[in-house]
């Protein structure tokens, strides 16, 4: 039977590099072709890097052993020249040598900069260069080393070897690499710098990493042309697609449309700022005897729309947009303002929203405002609250709403809420003249909401009321009455927000963080690039000034601990030092009173004799005192006189 049929054994594909940007995508190519069985290793370019999932494993690049047992068991060997050159290099050393019997394919990815300076046809300057002119390409002077690689690439030919060079455009597409600073800047609302040292006008080669990817495969079917551009058809449309062209257009669709024009002199301090200068006309010829249908053939300008929704796809950056709302107007508040700082989304606050368009630019929607600030119609909120919605930081990262709206009608009014066929309308939709504009729908209704003795207990400890007790009971009954289960006034009565609404039940101990806890578990992960490089260094200047404070604090205890034990060291010694001295002052007087009866002693019964006989040795000074005084002694010794 066929499902005890064995599986036939995986192709084997060895690509160089991974783990970036061309080689991750060639490697998943293979990875989830459904047309054959891939079984992908690679190498990384640290061993640090994490290995992509769609690739079985990894060698180590330093092993030339590691590198010849991958090609030898690999049906197709892809190097990534430009993205990694030594270990490209490596590679093609380790087969030097290397015998097999199977027939093999080597493909070098490399870049449409060796080209860079090849002269056109003198009788046709505006004839686009193509394959069969490959051996006069001349590189870019940063180049040189990549036009040497390609050279060895194709010299490895030889029996059971294929061997082909793939000249790359600037690659564009799905997560973006060489262009996504520029994606990033009109993500995050910045201008996007125009990378031209002179006015942007050259039209630079390009490809659509997917276009690269079809080509890199196909090569595995069949044989081709030893050099292939694979380069889309961008350079001949109707509307050139200069760089400046692709910076504006990307910066109006993604971003605010702001172009920043740099110096030439920044432009030069930038990393990789040679391709963006790139001008050479090329024209793919075996590129389209490879690939049956283009992913984008027209160039990334005619195709930005869905190269911007592959970007926002790839890394995850699709808006995330939260409706928070309940009767708890402190419960709500505070964990909008959570949600907003942990997944870096837009705060819209609708009153805050109403007086800022109040004191706006926007004459009309002002004078509107001021006039409603006391009581807002419905009209009123729905256009101040869209046109705080519409923003591009809102359209982008998306946004955390609270405050409006609170019922079905408001919401209608508001949203461009999805049909029944489930597509959702789009902003753009024509609507009646001075109509609110449609703002994109909350993908997550969080709903908070809390007994109403809890809410009053909680507004009345506040040290500042912001409302009456009478006003707060009429806001309570009317949330009541329209938010009742099956009320046909309510937001759940809307089956786009009812299908992704969660409940949170707020009690009188109910901490903030632990609301923040399930609304995160029900939101996911954050869509976004995460911290800044400002905020990193932010984080990273707090880091530092914490671990110095520390730090000092530490040695300031440690310096207090030095004095104190020095202080009581002293002291002990000074206090042993006196104890000393208290000792031996007790000691000579204790000498002195022991002394007494011996002294008087002698100055009554020796002393007066002995005096006289010294007198006396000092009037004779006879030749031996000594013996003198003893004599002198012995012979006027009072005791025997007596």
């Amino acid at each position: 039977m066929a499902d005890d049929e064995e599986q036939a054994p995986a192709r084997k594909i060895f690509v160089h590099n991974c783990g970036e940007f061309v080689g991750s995508n060639i490697a998943k190519k293979f990875s989830s072709s459904t047309d054959d069985n891939f079984e992908v290793i690679g190498t990384l370019r640290s061993p640090s890097d994490a290995k992509p999932r769609w690739v079985s494993r990894v060698v180590d690049p330093s092993s030339t052993e590691a590198l010849r047992a991958a090609f030898l068991e690999s049906e197709l060997t892809v190097l990534d020249c430009l993205g990694q050159m030594d270990v490209a290099e490596a590679i093609l050393a380790s087969i030097g040598g290397a015998q097999w019997e199977d027939e093999k394919v080597l493909v070098g990815v490399s870049s449409v900069m060796t080209w860079t300076r090849t002269t056109p046809d003198a009788d046709e300057p505006e004839k686009p260069l193509t394959e069969a002119e490959y051996k006069r390409r001349r590189p870019h002077s940063s180049f040189k080393e990549l036009h040497a690689l390609e050279k060895l690439v194709t010299k490895s030919k030889r029996a059971g070897l294929r061997t082909h060079v793939v000249g790359a455009g600037l690659t564009y597409g799905a997560e973006e690499d060489l262009f996504h600073r520029l994606f990033k800047a009109a993500w995050h609302g910045k201008a996007v710098p125009l990378l031209s040292v002179a006015d942007g006008a050259n039209v630079p080669p390009t490809v659509h990493i997917a276009d690269l990817c079809t080509i890199v495969t196909k090569l595995l079917e069949g044989d081709s042309e030893p050099y292939i551009l694979a380069v889309d058809a961008g350079q001949q449309q109707e509307e050139a697609g200069t760089l400046k062209a692709i910076v504006t257009a990307l910066s109006a669709s993604l971003g605010t449309g702001a172009v920043e024009e740099a110096t030439k002199e920044a432009v030069l301090l930038e990393r990789d700022y040679e391709f963006f200068q790139a001008a050479v006309k090329l024209a793919p010829e075996a590129a389209n005897g490879l690939v049956g249908e283009w992913h984008s053939e027209t160039g990334i300008l005619a195709n930005l729309p869905t190269v911007i929704a592959e970007f926002r796809e790839a890394r995850n950056l699709m808006p995330l947009k939260v409706l928070v709302h309940g009767n708890d107007d402190l419960a709500k508040g505070a964990l909008a303002s959570t949600i907003a700082t942990e997944y870096k989304l837009p705060l819209i606050v609708a009153k805050e929203a109403l007086q800022a368009a109040a004191d706006g630019d926007d004459a009309e929607l002002a004078a509107e405002a001021k006039a409603a600030l006391a009581a807002p119609s419905d009209a009123t909120m729905a256009k101040v609250v869209g046109a705080a919605l519409t923003t591009v930081a809102c359209k982008n990262q998306g946004y955390v709403l609270v405050g409006y709206p609170e019922q079905k009608a408001q919401a209608e009014g508001l949203f461009a809420m999805k049909a029944e066929g489930g597509e959702e309308a789009a902003e753009e939709e024509a609507e009646e003249e001075g109509a609110a504009p449609k703002a994109a729908a909350p993908e997550f209704l969080l709903v908070l909401e809390a007994p109403d003795d809890v809410i009053k207990a909680k507004l009345l400890a506040l040290p500042e009321q912001t409302t009456t007790e009478e006003a707060l009971a009429a806001q309570l009954a009317a949330y009541a009455e329209h938010n009742a289960e099956d009320a046909p006034t309510s937001l759940l009565a809307i089956t786009a927000l009812a299908d992704n609404s969660l409940a949170l039940a707020v009690g009188a101990d109910t901490a903030p963080e632990s609301l923040m806890t399930k609304a995160a578990v029900y939101l996911g992960e954050p869509r976004n690039y995460g911290a800044t490089e400002e905020e990193l260094a932010a984080k990273a200047a707090l880091e530092a000034e914490a671990a110095a404070k520390a730090a000092a604090e530490e040695a300031a205890v440690k310096a207090a601990q030095a004095k104190a034990e020095a202080e009581e060291r002293a002291r002990r010694e000074a206090h042993e030092s006196r104890r000393l001295a208290e000792l031996q002052q007790q000691e000579k007087e204790l000498l002195e009173v022991r002394s007494l009866p011996l002294r008087n002693y002698l100055l009554q019964n020796v002393i007066p004799t002995l005096t006289e006989g010294l007198i006396e040795v000092c009037k004779v000074k006879p030749d031996d005192p000594i013996d003198h005084l003893a004599e002198w002694l012995f012979q006027n010794n009072p005791v025997e006189e007596e």
